[in-house]
């Protein structure tokens, strides 16, 4: 008879829960520790889905894992494929999955994640109308562009350029169609947001704002996409990117203390309402220590760096998690990141410092009072991006009042390392 037991029990198939199993290996030697992912396959990272994934070939279904093959026999991690976990008894700490198989469990992390969300429109089911959040999504939406001199690509954020970029780089014609007036709409304010406009255009991409998409036309496969002022935009494929459902399904069928907008709530220590249950990445509404709020971000960074801290947690550690956000986008040539603040800032709330239209430049974002919160940087050079991103985060850690030292900043050139 198989046992069912494990003393770490964890829940979902990203970067979250392979990055804990290891902070939990690290200390704990022998606690039996077992993954449960309802796709079939190991856990795996899903930023190289809308970038190399898309633009070479030469990828695998498995180079996307998050870790080596041998990363798990190596160091006893067990993982589940297709293993979706249908409900969880907190009293008898047990977890059952849809077919019937029941885990039992001394510690419980949840890493469930997001969905995206679908547009429920005429014709959204038409062969080639495609969301990207899968492996399977990625290898679909790859085969399109071989295939297609057109696309569309429904939302401007950060999944909406990287694909339209990815397919400009293997020479499809990109419209790219956003409901508000600009890229990157729930985090660049004017300024960064019409550089990135400027910049895709240059790469002969379209942009169509302020305009609500209504449907997808086609026979058999989609052909056009239809907006509400009448327009109709060719495409041989349509990728949808317009946000995100959590999945938090489990956790409030459990019981435990949900926000339905922002996710399962944490304490600084990844910990829900229930002290043997833990919640991190997408689905966690943490108390983020550094940035002085309580939130939950969508991004692998933050899976990941939670994935970590809560792995040492589960083993007996006492550290919090304390990470200054960090949100990135690789397109065409540039290397973009977000530390800090996610909110889009007003441009009396920014001093921008290097060469805009060069695009080597970064935006500080700070408060009423002149505090940094935050930075949005792009570089050609990724090593120089990331100093640069580091000491930005030494800045927002000081609480440094930028806005007094602007003259100072702006002299600066790129390089903040002298405003330390």
């Amino acid at each position: 008879m198989m046992d069912n037991t494990a003393r770490y029990l964890l829940i979902g198939g990203g970067v979250t829960t392979a990055a804990a199993a290891q902070a939990i290996r690290e200390t704990d030697k022998e606690g039996r520790i077992v993954i449960l992912c309802a796709e079939m396959h190991p856990p795996y990272d899903r930023p190289p889905l809308s970038k190399q994934y898309l633009l070479d070939d030469s990828w695998k279904t498995d180079d996307p894992y998050s870790k080596a093959d041998n990363f798990y026999p190596d160091n006893h991690v067990e993982f589940r494929v297709g293993s979706r976990v249908a409900s969880i008894d907190r009293d008898g700490k047990t977890a059952t999955l849809q077919d019937g198989t029941v885990w039992t469990f001394e510690k419980l992390l949840l890493a469930t994640g997001s969905t995206p969300l679908h547009l429920n429109l005429p014709g959204h089911d038409t062969t080639g109308v495609y969301l990207l959040r899968t492996i399977e999504d990625a290898e679909n939406v790859r085969t399109a562009i071989r295939a297609s001199k057109r696309g569309v690509c429904v939302g401007a954020g950060y999944l909406g350029l990287e694909v339209a970029s990815a397919a400009t780089k293997r020479g499809v014609q990109m419209t790219v169609i956003e409901r508000e007036s600009q890229p990157w709409p729930r985090f660049a304010g004017e300024r960064v947001g019409g550089f990135l406009r400027r910049y895709f255009e240059s790469q002969r991409v379209r942009f169509v704002f302020d305009t609500e998409v209504t449907g997808f036309t086609g026979e058999h496969v989609v052909s056009s996409v239809t907006t509400n002022d009448g327009q109709e935009f060719p495409g041989d494929f349509a990728v949808v990117g317009v946000g995100i459902s959590l999945n938090i399904e489990l956790a409030q069928e459990a019981g435990l203390e949900v926000d339905p907008a922002s996710g399962v709530l944490v304490n600084e220590y990844l910990q829900t309402s229930d002290p043997a249950i833990y919640a991190a990445g997408d689905i966690a509404c943490f108390h983020d220590i550094a940035m002085g709020r309580t939130w939950h971000a969508e991004h692998h960074l933050n899976a990941k760096w939670q994935g970590q801290a809560v792995g040492r947690i589960l083993a007996g550690g006492d550290a919090a998690y304390d990470r200054v956000p960090y949100f990135y986008s690789d397109v065409f040539d540039l290397h973009l990141c977000l530390r800090g603040d996610t909110q889009p800032p007003s441009d009396a709330h920014t001093i921008l410092y290097g060469d805009l239209d060069g695009a080597e430049f970064a935006e500080l974002k700070h408060d009423a009072e002149g505090v940094l919160r935050g930075a949005t940087i792009c570089s050609r050079d990724e090593p120089k991006m990331d100093a640069i991103s580091d000491v930005v985060e030494e800045l927002i850690r000081g609480k440094v009042n930028i806005k007094a030292r602007e003259a100072e900043i702006t002299r600066a050139g790129f390089d903040l390392a002298s405003l330390k």
